[in-house]
């Protein structure tokens, strides 16, 4: 008869008692994430050219996918169309809600925008690899309700304030379509100039150092850019330089109504001012 071997005991986890909850001992151990507090404004080089999505164009998406019938095509209405492309917000607190500012309305433009400008320029060639970037950097953003095609349906989008004069309507000769079944068409959107962005959020500085959130968004200024017609796009509208320290300064000071709207400079190039 095989001899009976006897099971070794089980190594149980150590386990300490605090406020009569047990944590083990690993959580306690475990390091939180040093995230670091950061906040920079990113200022315009070029104008920067709006274009979200309008309800009109949402329903004529659903319209198709749920092979809805429709009377006909309306005609083009271009002052819609630039009222569509832009992406209101509310006034910041202490505004009244049907206020305005230096004669302007309050807009924002998507987060998402910004943040995959940086993205872009993110390579380990260049000693921020992407996914640790995409880990480490967290921007706010304030969630503004859009409208939907769904009457049922809820859509937020992450904004972020944009400080800018009037928007101005734009309109530019554009191709739609795709391979032999381009056509061309005239595009209506909002543009503004001067502008400016205060983007604040929090970076972990073990995986990305701040100086490298600065470089990183340098390089998106320059190489990307955000919105329509952007130079990642053969374009070279939305086009933005990180904020010095008297820049934000002087816009920190519009932001809060204590003094006038910056206007913008000619951008250096190698120590001389572009021609």
């Amino acid at each position: 008869m095989a001899k009976r071997t006897k099971k070794p005991a089980t190594e149980k986890i150590p386990e300490v008692v605090i406020e009569d909850r047990r944590i083990p001992l690993g959580e306690l151990l475990s390091e939180k994430p040093p995230m670091q507090e950061i906040s920079f404004w990113v200022i315009g080089d070029s104008p920067l050219i709006c274009h979200a999505w309008s309800e009109k164009a949402k329903k004529e998406m659903l319209f198709k996918q749920s092979k809805a019938t429709k009377t006909g095509k309306e005609a083009r209405n271009p002052e819609q169309d630039f009222v569509d492309s832009l992406y209101p917000m509310d006034p910041p607190p202490g505004i009244k809600k049907n206020g305005k500012k230096n004669g302007n309305q309050f807009y924002g433009f998507p987060l998402t925008g910004v943040k995959k400008a940086i993205l872009s320029v993110a390579h380990k060639d260049r000693g921020v690899p992407r996914s640790d970037v995409m880990l480490a950097l967290y921007l706010d953003a304030e969630m503004v309700k859009v409208s939907t095609a769904h009457p049922g349906a809820v859509c937020n989008l992450p904004l972020v304030r944009l400080y800018a004069a009037k928007p101005q309507m734009r309109e530019d000769m554009v191709r739609i379509g795709s391979g032999l079944r381009k056509t061309a068409n005239l595009a209506y959107r909002a543009e503004f100039f001067p502008w400016a962005i205060r983007l604040t959020g929090a970076v972990n500085p073990n995986m990305v150092p701040t100086h490298a959130v600065a470089f990183l968004t340098r390089q998106a200024g320059i190489g990307v850019g955000i919105g329509d017609w952007r130079n990642e796009k053969g374009g070279w509208a939305g086009a933005f330089h990180l904020g010095s320290i008297t820049e934000e300064a002087a816009w920190d000071k519009y932001r809060l109504g204590k003094g006038p709207m910056p206007q913008p400079k000619p951008r250096m190039i190698e120590g001389r001012e572009a021609a």
